[in-house]
């Protein structure tokens, strides 16, 4: 209830990202929280979803990817795809991935809900690489690796 806006008629993602943040289990690589609420941070009317850029803990809202939403009838397919799209873009925030330059990359940045369907349920081959670079990374941390003793 703290982070709802009355004036805005939404909730600021970055409170809830922080709430998100509180409460992450130990034993947890990522943390993705989905919500029915309509986001927003002070900068833009509205989001999707908002992650920590290589953190722990990922945000999507469903709101505006049900087709009820900008009334037309429910689509229980179609919301699945854009949740499914927008859970990716997040947690690949989580492991470091910027927005791609690719349109069809899940990565691309999505302002509108037209771009969220042109997007693919997939990274493109570069992101797929810097995940793979950035799962690897991980990878070595958790096992007390350094990069150097990897090169060795």
């Amino acid at each position: 209830d703290s982070s709802y806006d009355p004036a805005r008629k939404q909730y600021s993602s970055p409170d809830l990202l922080r709430e998100l943040a509180e409460h992450v289990p130990a034993d947890a690589t990522r943390v993705l929280g989905v919500t029915e609420r309509d986001l927003f941070i002070p900068m833009l009317s509205f989001i999707f979803g908002q992650a920590q850029l290589g953190g722990q803990v990922a945000l999507v809202s469903l709101a505006r990817l049900r087709q009820e939403f900008y009334g037309m009838e429910p689509d229980a397919g179609l919301l699945a795809e854009r949740a499914c799209k927008e859970a990716l873009h997040e947690l690949g925030h989580t492991f470091g991935l910027t927005h791609c330059v690719d349109r069809t990359c899940t990565m691309s940045l999505s302002t509108g809900i037209r771009q969220v369907d042109l997007k693919a349920p997939r990274f493109c081959s570069s992101c797929v690489t810097l995940l793979d670079d950035s799962m690897a990374a991980l990878d070595r941390r958790s096992q007390g690796i350094s990069e150097a003793e990897e090169e060795r």
